[in-house]
């Protein structure tokens, strides 16, 4: 048995621990990607994000029930606990997968959202109760002990991407239970410091649960067991082909996809067509190709093809081909070469090249067509050709990738800079043309007008052409100024298309639209202030392109089933109700020992507080500035996250032999605020030097760069507990669940400041929570008994 004060913990203890906490980061972001499938992105975000207050409600239980967990029976207590997180892992998973909840307002819609977060809740609670009894009663070793809890995830961010690849995010979560029940039986040996299992075939039972939950996983492997059925928007379509990434879900159904924005001047045959999204939110269709070209030439009647009226020979690059249709729509057109960059694989290889190849005509084997697997942006800012026609049709990103827990629905394609990138890239008299809804059609421009600004050009008003139809706007902006006889072409074209014109120079159209005035406006900067929704041009450091609503405060029910901005705020009020009360609920004569305000150990909570609200602010401002040098969302994350982790887990070890004085701790904390600052100055200019690199080693210079920042990261907690605890040790347990609270505080915060000010500013305000647990961490030595305690 362990005595947390004077034994130190085994390698087989500190394994079971690193396990489960692999299993903690695997379900929080395998959460996001069935979230994102049955819900929307928005609800992944509010959804995982308080499924991990589990975390700290957790630790508040653990600290107010001291009776219900006595230190001599840590070991069965973690043993048990490990094993209910196995059983709610996978008994949630299936729940979740078959709940179904509209997305209006109503007293039963609402009820089930409760129940949902309660299911998705209840892994974290099981978790956060066993890593909480062991950070709280291993005081003495919270080094090593926090070392194996981050060094866990770290090898858990490892693990995602290759299980959600092979498994679908069901299989992960059941992958995630047997890692869970394994760190069960593995608590149990006696190498782990037990002695109160005697028998071996006692021991062996124990194992069990992990065998069959390891045969369950290898079940699903070759027919899923547990899995998606009726996703929002198909209930009742039969599915033709279904597969699952790290970062989506897609799908193919026997239904035909509508035409977007089809002339109404058409007469002539429509192909058919299948119906194929991503996580059943952003949809593109797979046009019947078997007759090649000719029979698709209602594709020239199309609004997104309007531009290649223009350049009908283009060399063009598509961003986003999808199903194929801006494939077909360039070579009808007679275009030369097509390149295309396609972000998925499963796109790539499983449908187009795969199960729809036939299907499709071989559109991505077509005549001069090349798809590559990347991300648009980052193969622009690398490639070095130059092109006579970009295209990006309705490349949207309403879904939450599994770096996207925290995203919302940031797209790097719709940035200022994404923008510079594409006018370099094009040639002198080459055309940009971007297809979107007309709600958000105005932001494309005013990003025009600012990467025209940093471009040096006068104006944009003799560049700019804007084609309307239905739902839908084209726009399309030249490299140069067009010449006039290129807007009398366009002109007629759309006259003949029957599509409207938005705006046009030379008075060609759209005198009196909005598009109109912010294209001559004399001071567009100001036109753009004074308009109703935001659409202030997004940059790499604030890439919400789809977030256009104002800030606003307006808390009602039906927040619940808002859109983001509402998630967000709602996060942010109930986030900071949770802190409230995990402060006050200890102090409602539920404390194990007397605690008023006077004795309240107020340093140490707040330092605690500062290290989750920072580290969260950290990680999320540098995750993005990763995203366009990493070439993928999925990259980013994983090497991010691994290392710092990573990195931390190493800090944490150490944390006793460098930080040998508690002085010590304030200037690691100095460290840190310190680099964070360089790091977000100096990071892009660094990114743009070695964006040019091949992947891998792309991947290596960042985990160079990180893993310092890492280790610092890894010191202050382990250092703080040991203070806490030469203090007040009971209120370890506490100060662990403020801590959690305040991380996933950190996070809805870090997006708050993003969406308003930018990633940059995130960094500057985690660099602040630092800063500020300089001074609690100063507080917090002085309140000890011993002055130079040893941390």
């Amino acid at each position: 048995m362990i005595d947390p004060g004077a034994s130190r913990p085994s390698g087989l203890f500190l394994f079971a621990i690193a396990l489960l906490s692999a299993a903690v980061l695997i379900v929080e972001l395998s959460l996001t990607r069935i979230f994102s499938v049955t819900m929307f992105y928005h609800f992944a975000f509010l959804a995982v994000s308080f499924a991990m207050l589990g975390l700290s409600a957790s630790a508040v239980f653990v600290y107010v029930t001291p009776r219900a967990h006595p230190s001599d029976r840590l070991l069965a207590q973690l043993r048990r606990y490990a094993a209910l997180f196995g059983v709610v892992t996978i008994a949630s998973t299936a729940a979740l997968l078959n709940v179904r909840i509209g997305m209006q307002y109503s007293a039963w819609n609402l009820l089930l959202l409760l129940l949902m977060y309660l299911c998705a809740a209840a892994p974290f609670m099981m978790a956060g109760a066993c890593l909480t009894l062991a950070v709280s009663r291993c005081h003495h070793h919270i080094g090593q002990v926090y070392a194996a809890d981050l060094s866990g995830a770290a090898v858990g961010c490892l693990l995602l991407i290759p299980a959600l690849d092979a498994f679908g995010a069901p299989g992960a979560m059941i992958l995630a239970g047997t890692l869970g029940f394994t760190a069960s039986w593995l608590f149990g040996l006696p190498g782990a410091g037990s002695r109160g299992v005697r028998s071996g075939v006692r021991r062996g039972m124990f194992a069990l649960p992990a065998l069959a939950s390891a045969l369950l996983l290898t079940v699903h492997a070759v027919r899923p067991v547990l899995d998606v059925h009726d996703t929002k928007g198909h209930q009742g379509d039969r599915v033709l082909f279904s597969k699952w990434n790290s970062f989506s879900r897609i799908a193919v159904y026997d239904r035909p996809h509508g035409d977007w924005a089809l002339s109404s001047s058409y007469r002539g045959p429509v192909p058919e067509s299948r119906f194929m999204d991503i996580d059943s939110a952003a949809a593109t269709p797979i046009l019947a190709g078997a007759a090649g070209v000719a029979g698709l030439q209602h594709l020239k009647y199309d609004l997104t093809a309007f531009a290649y009226h223009l350049r009908p020979r283009a060399h063009a690059l598509v961003i986003g081909p999808g199903g194929g249709r801006d494939l077909w729509t360039a070579l009808v057109f007679g275009a030369r070469r097509v390149d295309a960059i396609e972000l998925n694989p499963i796109i790539v290889f499983g449908v187009m090249s795969g199960a729809f190849r036939g299907y499709s005509g071989d559109i991505y084997h077509g005549p001069g067509v090349t798809v590559t697997v990347d991300d648009g942006r980052s193969f622009v800012r690398r490639s070095r050709e130059r092109y006579d026609l970009i295209q990006a049709s309705l490349v949207d990103t309403w879904a939450a990738t599994s770096a996207g827990a925290y995203a919302l629905s940031e797209n790097s394609l719709y940035t200022v800079d994404a923008f510079v990138d594409y006018f370099r890239h094009l040639k002198p008299d080459g055309v940009l043309t971007i297809t979107r809804w007309s709600f958000d059609g105005l932001r494309l421009l005013s990003l025009v007008w600012a990467a025209g600004e940093r471009l040096g050009w006068p104006t944009i008003s003799d560049r700019v052409v804007v084609a309307t139809h239905d739902r839908l706007a084209t726009l399309i902006v030249k490299n140069s100024p067009f010449e006039p006889d290129e807007i009398r072409r366009l002109a007629g074209t759309a006259r003949e298309l029957q599509f409207g014109l938005a705006y046009a120079p030379l008075g060609a159209g759209g005198a009196d639209t909005d598009f109109a005035r912010l294209a001559g406006a004399p001071d567009p900067e100001r036109f753009i202030r004074g308009y109703q929704t935001d659409i202030t041009p997004t940059t790499d450091d604030r890439p919400f392109y789809f977030h256009q609503t104002r800030f606003r405060v307006n808390l009602r029910r039906q927040m619940f089933f808002g859109d983001g901005h509402d998630v967000l705020v709602l996060l942010l009020f109930c986030s900071a109700i949770f802190l409230a009360l995990f402060i006050v609920v200890p102090l409602a004569g539920l404390s194990p020992e007397p605690v008023g305000w006077k004795t309240l150990p107020i340093a140490g909570l707040a330092y605690f507080a500062c290290l989750g609200l920072g580290f969260m602010l950290i990680e999320i401002g540098l995750l993005q500035r990763f995203v366009i040098f990493l070439g993928h969302p999925v990259y980013s994350l994983t090497v991010v996250l691994f290392t710092l982790l990573l990195g931390g887990g190493l800090g944490s070890a150490l944390s006793r032999r460098w930080l040998r004085d508690s002085r010590h701790a304030a200037a690691v904390l100095g460290a840190i605020v310190v680099g964070v600052v360089v790091y977000a100055l100096v990071l892009p200019s660094i990114f743009d030097r070695w964006i040019a690199l091949e992947r891998g080693m792309r991947i290596a210079m960042s985990v160079v760069l990180l893993l310092p920042l890492g280790f610092l990261l890894g010191m202050p907690l382990p250092a703080g507990v040991r203070m806490l605890a030469a203090a007040r040790p009971s209120a370890v347990a506490w100060a662990w669940a403020i801590n959690g609270v305040t991380s996933v505080l950190g996070a809805s915060l870090a997006i708050f400041l993003a969406m308003n000010w930018g990633f940059t500013r995130v960094a500057f305000a985690g660099a602040g929570a630092y800063a500020i647990a300089i001074v609690l961490a100063g507080m917090l030595r002085r309140s000890l008994k011993s002055p130079a305690a040893a941390v």
